[in-house]
Protein backbone atom coordinates (compact mmCIF):
# COMPACT_ATOMS: atom_id res chain seq x y z
CA UNK A 1 0.00 0.00 0.00
CA UNK A 2 1.53 3.12 -1.46
CA UNK A 3 1.80 5.90 1.46
CA UNK A 4 1.46 9.60 0.82
CA UNK A 5 4.10 12.37 1.18
CA UNK A 6 3.56 15.30 2.66
CA UNK A 7 2.84 17.09 -1.07
CA UNK A 8 -0.07 14.70 -1.14
CA UNK A 9 1.60 12.37 -4.48
CA UNK A 10 2.62 8.79 -3.80
CA UNK A 11 5.60 7.80 -2.63
CA UNK A 12 7.93 5.77 -4.46
CA UNK A 13 6.90 1.28 -3.68
CA UNK A 14 9.26 0.20 -1.25
CA UNK A 15 10.13 3.09 0.44
CA UNK A 16 8.00 4.46 3.30
CA UNK A 17 8.37 8.18 5.14
CA UNK A 18 9.33 8.26 8.78
CA UNK A 19 6.80 9.49 10.91
CA UNK A 20 9.30 12.05 12.14
CA UNK A 21 9.76 13.38 9.16
CA UNK A 22 6.47 13.70 8.21
CA UNK A 23 5.98 15.65 11.74
CA UNK A 24 9.00 17.96 10.49
CA UNK A 25 8.13 18.56 7.33
CA UNK A 26 4.40 19.46 8.32
CA UNK A 27 5.35 21.44 11.40
CA UNK A 28 7.66 23.39 9.43
CA UNK A 29 4.87 24.26 6.70
CA UNK A 30 2.69 25.77 9.63
CA UNK A 31 5.37 27.63 10.76
CA UNK A 32 6.05 29.05 7.44
CA UNK A 33 2.43 29.85 7.36
CA UNK A 34 2.63 31.77 10.24
CA UNK A 35 5.23 33.43 9.37
CA UNK A 36 3.39 34.71 6.64
CA UNK A 37 0.42 35.62 8.20
CA UNK A 38 2.27 37.70 10.89
CA UNK A 39 3.86 39.67 7.76
CA UNK A 40 0.31 40.39 6.39
CA UNK A 41 -0.41 41.91 9.83
CA UNK A 42 2.59 43.77 10.41
CA UNK A 43 2.02 45.01 7.07
CA UNK A 44 -1.56 46.23 7.26
CA UNK A 45 -0.96 47.67 10.64
CA UNK A 46 -0.56 51.08 11.22
CA UNK A 47 -0.07 51.70 15.59
CA UNK A 48 0.97 48.02 16.55
CA UNK A 49 4.64 48.27 16.97
CA UNK A 50 7.57 46.13 15.51
CA UNK A 51 5.99 45.56 12.04
CA UNK A 52 7.70 46.00 8.66
CA UNK A 53 4.53 48.25 7.72
CA UNK A 54 5.20 50.39 10.79
CA UNK A 55 8.28 50.78 9.84
CA UNK A 56 7.54 51.82 6.60
CA UNK A 57 4.56 53.79 7.72
CA UNK A 58 7.41 55.82 9.84
CA UNK A 59 9.38 56.17 7.44
CA UNK A 60 7.00 58.22 4.90
CA UNK A 61 5.87 59.83 7.93
CA UNK A 62 9.36 61.16 9.08
CA UNK A 63 10.46 62.02 4.57
CA UNK A 64 7.39 63.93 4.76
CA UNK A 65 8.03 65.96 7.94
CA UNK A 66 11.86 66.48 6.42
CA UNK A 67 10.37 67.70 3.44
CA UNK A 68 7.77 70.30 5.04
CA UNK A 69 10.37 71.57 7.47
CA UNK A 70 12.83 72.04 4.81
CA UNK A 71 10.77 73.82 1.73
CA UNK A 72 9.20 76.23 5.19
CA UNK A 73 12.27 77.26 5.94
CA UNK A 74 12.58 78.05 2.26
CA UNK A 75 9.72 79.96 2.28
CA UNK A 76 9.92 81.77 5.24
CA UNK A 77 13.42 82.82 4.13
CA UNK A 78 12.20 84.09 1.34
CA UNK A 79 9.04 85.66 2.32
CA UNK A 80 8.26 89.47 4.00
CA UNK A 81 7.65 89.91 7.65
CA UNK A 82 3.13 89.39 6.27
CA UNK A 83 3.77 86.28 4.44
CA UNK A 84 4.22 88.16 0.91
CA UNK A 85 6.79 86.18 -1.12
CA UNK A 86 9.75 88.93 -2.83
CA UNK A 87 12.54 88.08 -4.62
CA UNK A 88 16.24 89.78 -3.93
CA UNK A 89 15.49 93.48 -5.41
CA UNK A 90 16.07 94.29 -8.71
CA UNK A 91 18.52 97.36 -10.26
CA UNK A 92 16.66 100.74 -11.45
CA UNK A 93 15.32 100.18 -15.26
CA UNK A 94 14.84 103.89 -15.06
CA UNK A 95 17.59 106.08 -14.14
CA UNK A 96 17.90 110.18 -12.72
CA UNK A 97 20.13 111.74 -15.22
CA UNK A 98 23.96 111.85 -13.65
CA UNK A 99 23.97 114.56 -16.30
CA UNK A 100 23.32 117.34 -14.01
CA UNK A 101 24.21 118.36 -10.27
CA UNK A 102 22.58 116.69 -6.97
CA UNK A 103 22.40 118.34 -3.51
CA UNK A 104 21.27 115.80 -1.46
CA UNK A 105 17.46 115.41 -2.13
CA UNK A 106 17.29 118.64 -4.83
CA UNK A 107 18.28 117.86 -8.29
CA UNK A 108 19.46 120.99 -10.69
CA UNK A 109 21.38 123.53 -11.39
CA UNK A 110 22.06 126.64 -8.63
CA UNK A 111 21.12 129.06 -10.98
CA UNK A 112 17.53 127.61 -12.20
CA UNK A 113 15.14 130.10 -12.50
CA UNK A 114 12.53 127.87 -10.69
CA UNK A 115 12.11 125.37 -7.88
CA UNK A 116 9.94 122.57 -8.40
CA UNK A 117 9.11 120.68 -4.71
CA UNK A 118 7.72 117.05 -5.37
CA UNK A 119 5.93 115.92 -2.27
CA UNK A 120 5.85 111.88 -2.40
CA UNK A 121 6.12 108.35 -0.30
CA UNK A 122 7.96 105.97 -1.57
CA UNK A 123 5.36 103.32 -1.10
CA UNK A 124 2.87 105.43 -3.24
CA UNK A 125 1.65 103.90 -6.70
CA UNK A 126 1.44 107.30 -8.08
CA UNK A 127 4.12 108.77 -7.37
CA UNK A 128 6.24 105.47 -9.05
CA UNK A 129 3.76 106.68 -12.03
CA UNK A 130 5.53 110.46 -11.53
CA UNK A 131 8.94 109.08 -11.42
CA UNK A 132 8.88 106.91 -14.39
CA UNK A 133 6.62 108.66 -16.81
CA UNK A 134 7.32 113.17 -15.69
CA UNK A 135 10.17 113.18 -13.92
CA UNK A 136 12.44 112.14 -16.45
CA UNK A 137 10.55 114.60 -18.93
CA UNK A 138 10.95 117.72 -16.73
CA UNK A 139 14.89 116.51 -16.46
CA UNK A 140 15.22 116.55 -19.62
CA UNK A 141 13.24 119.84 -20.71
CA UNK A 142 13.69 121.79 -17.72
CA UNK A 143 16.39 120.71 -15.66
CA UNK A 144 19.33 120.50 -17.63
CA UNK A 145 18.25 123.65 -19.23
CA UNK A 146 18.56 125.51 -16.24
CA UNK A 147 15.15 126.25 -15.70
CA UNK A 148 13.90 124.29 -12.64
CA UNK A 149 15.32 122.33 -10.24
CA UNK A 150 13.56 119.57 -8.51
CA UNK A 151 13.15 119.27 -4.87
CA UNK A 152 11.99 115.60 -3.52
CA UNK A 153 10.22 116.30 -0.40
CA UNK A 154 9.05 113.49 1.96
CA UNK A 155 5.18 113.31 2.67
CA UNK A 156 4.46 109.90 4.27
CA UNK A 157 1.02 109.19 4.22
CA UNK A 158 0.71 105.16 3.36
CA UNK A 159 1.93 104.46 6.56
CA UNK A 160 -1.38 105.92 8.26
CA UNK A 161 -3.06 103.89 6.12
CA UNK A 162 -1.45 100.49 6.80
CA UNK A 163 -0.52 101.29 10.16
CA UNK A 164 3.27 99.98 9.34
CA UNK A 165 6.74 102.22 9.14
CA UNK A 166 7.69 101.25 5.58
CA UNK A 167 7.34 104.62 4.15
CA UNK A 168 9.65 105.78 7.47
CA UNK A 169 12.14 103.31 6.79
CA UNK A 170 12.47 103.92 3.20
CA UNK A 171 12.64 108.22 3.41
CA UNK A 172 14.79 107.17 6.14
CA UNK A 173 17.34 104.67 3.74
CA UNK A 174 17.06 107.35 1.10
CA UNK A 175 18.44 110.13 3.21
CA UNK A 176 21.31 107.43 4.55
CA UNK A 177 22.07 107.29 0.69
CA UNK A 178 21.90 111.21 0.21
CA UNK A 179 24.81 111.11 2.65
CA UNK A 180 26.75 109.64 0.67
CA UNK A 181 25.86 111.75 -2.42
CA UNK A 182 23.33 109.31 -3.81
CA UNK A 183 19.58 109.80 -3.00
CA UNK A 184 19.18 109.98 -6.62
CA UNK A 185 20.18 106.69 -7.49
CA UNK A 186 18.41 105.24 -4.70
CA UNK A 187 14.93 107.29 -5.32
CA UNK A 188 15.56 105.07 -8.31
CA UNK A 189 15.92 101.40 -6.90
CA UNK A 190 13.26 101.88 -4.24
CA UNK A 191 11.26 103.03 -7.15
CA UNK A 192 12.28 100.19 -8.75
CA UNK A 193 11.52 97.70 -6.27
CA UNK A 194 7.82 99.09 -5.15
CA UNK A 195 4.99 96.62 -3.98
CA UNK A 196 1.52 96.77 -2.36
CA UNK A 197 1.33 98.94 -0.25
CA UNK A 198 2.59 97.68 3.36
CA UNK A 199 3.54 94.20 2.12
CA UNK A 200 6.89 93.82 2.97
CA UNK A 201 9.00 95.16 0.16
CA UNK A 202 10.51 97.67 2.09
CA UNK A 203 11.95 96.06 5.18
CA UNK A 204 14.81 97.33 6.59
CA UNK A 205 17.06 93.91 5.29
CA UNK A 206 15.19 94.72 1.75
CA UNK A 207 16.47 98.46 2.29
CA UNK A 208 19.88 97.39 2.89
CA UNK A 209 20.47 95.06 -0.06
CA UNK A 210 19.29 97.66 -2.72
CA UNK A 211 21.75 99.46 -0.72
CA UNK A 212 24.05 97.20 -2.59
CA UNK A 213 22.85 97.63 -5.30
CA UNK A 214 24.31 101.20 -5.94
CA UNK A 215 27.78 100.87 -4.22
CA UNK A 216 27.12 102.28 -0.84
CA UNK A 217 28.79 101.76 2.02
CA UNK A 218 27.73 98.58 3.32
CA UNK A 219 28.61 99.36 6.94
CA UNK A 220 27.56 103.01 7.66
CA UNK A 221 24.69 102.72 5.47
CA UNK A 222 23.29 99.39 7.12
CA UNK A 223 23.79 101.45 10.81
CA UNK A 224 22.29 104.10 9.43
CA UNK A 225 19.28 102.07 8.36
CA UNK A 226 19.08 100.12 11.44
CA UNK A 227 19.10 103.11 13.58
CA UNK A 228 16.23 105.01 11.69
CA UNK A 229 19.10 108.21 11.99
CA UNK A 230 17.14 110.48 10.18
CA UNK A 231 13.79 109.61 11.26
CA UNK A 232 13.22 112.73 13.71
CA UNK A 233 14.18 115.09 10.83
CA UNK A 234 11.29 113.42 8.43
CA UNK A 235 8.61 113.79 10.91
CA UNK A 236 9.56 117.04 11.82
CA UNK A 237 9.20 117.49 8.08
CA UNK A 238 5.77 116.73 7.68
CA UNK A 239 4.67 119.92 9.42
CA UNK A 240 5.88 121.44 6.76
CA UNK A 241 3.72 119.91 4.20
CA UNK A 242 1.39 122.84 2.33
CA UNK A 243 -2.17 122.67 4.16
CA UNK A 244 -3.81 121.83 0.78
CA UNK A 245 -1.33 119.03 -0.41
CA UNK A 246 -3.97 116.21 0.48
CA UNK A 247 -2.43 113.45 -1.70
CA UNK A 248 1.07 112.10 -3.14
CA UNK A 249 2.55 112.79 -5.36
CA UNK A 250 2.03 116.92 -4.78
CA UNK A 251 3.74 118.54 -7.53
CA UNK A 252 4.44 122.78 -6.52
CA UNK A 253 5.90 125.09 -8.80
CA UNK A 254 7.29 128.11 -7.18
CA UNK A 255 5.53 127.54 -4.15
CA UNK A 256 1.88 127.01 -6.39
CA UNK A 257 0.02 123.39 -6.46
CA UNK A 258 -0.35 122.30 -9.76
CA UNK A 259 -4.08 120.57 -10.27
CA UNK A 260 -2.56 117.06 -11.80
CA UNK A 261 0.69 115.47 -12.00
CA UNK A 262 0.64 114.07 -15.16
CA UNK A 263 3.13 114.96 -17.59
CA UNK A 264 1.46 117.59 -20.03
CA UNK A 265 0.22 119.60 -17.07
CA UNK A 266 3.50 120.25 -14.69
CA UNK A 267 4.95 121.21 -18.54
CA UNK A 268 2.33 123.49 -18.94
CA UNK A 269 2.33 124.79 -15.54
CA UNK A 270 5.75 125.36 -15.37
CA UNK A 271 5.95 126.94 -18.86
CA UNK A 272 3.33 129.60 -17.30
CA UNK A 273 5.65 130.25 -14.51
CA UNK A 274 8.53 131.17 -17.07
CA UNK A 275 6.29 133.45 -19.16
CA UNK A 276 4.19 135.15 -17.39
CA UNK A 277 1.57 136.40 -19.97
CA UNK A 278 2.11 139.38 -21.73
CA UNK A 279 -0.89 141.76 -21.66
CA UNK A 280 -3.91 140.56 -23.71
CA UNK A 281 -4.48 142.02 -27.20
CA UNK A 282 -7.92 144.35 -25.71
CA UNK A 283 -5.58 145.28 -22.87
CA UNK A 284 -2.84 146.83 -25.13
CA UNK A 285 -5.12 148.07 -27.81
CA UNK A 286 -6.51 151.03 -25.12
CA UNK A 287 -3.32 153.12 -24.43
CA UNK A 288 -3.40 153.00 -28.30
CA UNK A 289 -6.59 154.27 -28.91
CA UNK A 290 -6.61 156.87 -25.97
CA UNK A 291 -3.20 158.19 -27.55
CA UNK A 292 -4.56 157.97 -30.93
CA UNK A 293 -7.38 161.41 -30.57
CA UNK A 294 -4.56 163.17 -29.26
CA UNK A 295 -1.65 163.25 -31.93
CA UNK A 296 -4.01 164.28 -34.48
CA UNK A 297 -6.06 166.72 -32.85
CA UNK A 298 -2.88 168.86 -32.16
CA UNK A 299 -1.36 169.00 -35.54
CA UNK A 300 -4.81 169.70 -36.72
CA UNK A 301 -5.43 172.56 -34.73
CA UNK A 302 -2.33 173.84 -35.51
CA UNK A 303 -3.00 175.21 -39.14
CA UNK A 304 -6.38 176.87 -38.27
Amino acid sequence: MSQSRPNGRPSAPGKSVPPTSRRSARQQRLANREANRALSRAGTSGSSGGGLGTLMLWTAIAVVIGVVVIGGAYVLTNKSSNGTSYGSPIPARVLTSTDVPSNGQTLGYTDAKLTVDIYSDFQCPNCLAFALETEPTLVDKYVKTHKIKIVYRDFLVIDGNTGGHESLDAANAARCAADQGKFWAYHDVLYANQHREGSGAFTKDRLKTMGSLIGLDASTFGTCVDSGQHNSEIQTAQSSVPNDAQGTPAVYIAGKLVAQFDTATVSAAIDAALNPASPSPSVAATPSASTAPTATVAPTASPS
